[in-house]
């Protein structure tokens, strides 16, 4: 196996309506082709999964989507999170939707 799963969990205001936090799903979504690497011009990413929470437990604290991205290193992980552009633009756009935010990686 290997990799990189890097998990964020979102919660979203109150205000925030089902058809902008469904854009906003589908724009974390389409990162998976959209993020290249500058070297090789290659998309990196492994897998994205992303949806609503639907936990029975009642623990989410608020937390309503969750979004799974796999990477085959923490190389790869740390350029998306800190230098890719096309994540950095989609990630800075969240401000004005989101109340909270938690993001975790472990080793795959």
């Amino acid at each position: 196996m290997g990799g990189i799963i890097h998990v964020v969990q979102l919660q979203f205001k109150p205000d925030v309506n089902t058809t902008q936090v469904n854009d906003l799903i589908a724009q974390l979504k389409a990162l998976k082709d959209k993020c290249i690497l500058p070297d090789t011009q290659a998309p990196y990413i492994k897998s994205i999964t992303a949806g609503v929470d639907n936990s029975i437990e009642g623990l989410q604290n608020g937390f309503t989507h969750m979004i799974i991205t796999v990477f085959e290193t923490a190389a790869h992980r740390d350029y998306y999170a800190k230098s890719d552009p096309a994540h950095l633009a989609v990630a800075a756009g969240l401000g004005p939707f989101v109340k909270g935010l938690q993001v975790l990686d472990i080793d795959e």
